[in-house]
């Protein structure tokens, strides 16, 4: 099996380099953290094996190799047709335990849509901190509760180093079916691609329109425009706009419920009282607040604004996801604002 240390030498510098920046600092990361970090992700690093190697290898089932093989034909998609950096990203496979990957923590204020963020270096703000064990980000968020937070922890199968290395495919990855896994790679590749330090709502918000309407592309490319995985993508993205639209309207209100409570208007416990009406529009009382709506939100946040970039440029996606990058990377400070509006006057959460 060829490693990672002996097909890319300057791979040792670049780790040095990486656990150099992580130990300079986390926000909120013990030292116990920060190495468990390291450790894990030099192991998922060190064990990748070139797609390549491994589909000669005779070592797969069918559908392992032809999901392998599809990973191969969307990296070349991504590089030539829509102008991502692939490099040698998701080139090589590595093999990881079943289910998820990483236990992510989320959380914000109890009376304000305002997310509890964790600074990392090269990053920036992050609105979530991953865990490879479920106990500690149960601990974590246990914690954050504690300290009067809303909390919300989820799983996770995927992760980017934005370009730090070339990240491999999980073995995990071959029990998705082809579109949602051409959706995942398309959106770690955008991270790859472009990245705002801080800005976590932005940058998973244009990765989602990236693979939602890439993975349509692809495969009206592929397979053409009436095939059974193009007509799937494009219904899973336009049901993703419209997710979009209802949960940034509900946003919108509870956060102006909020805003009764900060200036007097509401006492706190009304606000509380009220805020469950809305919470009840997206599940059990016991499995909503605003740690969970955030989090999601961030996925989903002003996605018609990115199709409207697109409509603009004539449903080229090359050109469109070049005009976002070129426009947000112009203004970090507010990227949504830089993309316009669809419906000026449009009262929806940031």
């Amino acid at each position: 099996m060829m490693r990672w240390v002996e097909r890319d030498p300057a791979g040792r510098l670049r780790a040095v380099a990486w656990l150099a920046l992580l130990a300079v600092g986390c926000g909120g990361c013990s030292p116990t953290y920060v190495l468990r970090a390291a450790y894990e992700e030099t192991r998922i690093l060190w064990s990748r094996e070139p797609i390549d190697a491994r589909l000669a290898s005779g070592e797969l089932s069918t559908t392992q190799r032809a999901r392998l093989e599809l990973v191969l034909e969307a990296r070349e998609f991504a590089q030539q047709r829509l102008g991502m950096n692939v490099g040698g990203a998701y080139g090589s496979i590595a093999d990881v335990g079943p289910g998820a990957l990483l236990s992510v923590v989320s959380a914000s204020e109890r009376l304000r849509l305002q997310p509890y963020v964790w600074w990392f270096p090269i990053v920036g703000d992050v609105a979530y901190k991953g865990f490879f064990e479920s106990v500690e980000a149960e601990a974590e968020a246990a914690r954050l509760r504690t300290e009067g937070y809303d909390t919300y922890v989820r799983t996770s199968a995927a992760f980017s180093t934005l370009g730090w290395f070339d990240d491999p495919v999980l073995s995990s990855w071959l029990d998705l079916e082809p579109v949602p896994l051409v959706r995942l790679l398309l959106h770690e590749l955008l991270h790859r691609t472009t990245y705002l330090s801080g800005r976590t709502t932005f940058n998973e918000s244009f990765a989602t329109f990236a693979g939602g309407v890439g993975v349509v592309r692809f495969f009206e490319a592929r397979d053409g425009t009436d095939s059974p995985e193009a007509e799937q993508a494009r219904a899973a993205w336009e049901a993703q706009v419209e997710r979009s639209r209802r949960w940034g309207a509900a946003l919108g209100r509870l956060r102006a419920l909020y805003q009764r409570g900060e200036d007097g208007t509401l006492a706190a416990q009304e606000v509380l009282a009220q805020r469950r009406q809305i919470f009840a529009e997206f599940g059990p009382e016991e499995k909503v607040n605003n740690a969970v709506l955030l989090a999601h939100y961030a996925y989903l946040a002003h996605l018609d604004r990115f199709q409207c970039v697109l409509d603009a440029n004539g449903g080229d996606l090359r050109t469109a996801l070049a005009a976002v990058t070129e426009r947000s990377e112009a203004a970090p400070g507010d990227p949504f604002a830089a993309l316009g509006s669809c419906r000026p006057g449009q009262d929806e959460a940031s």
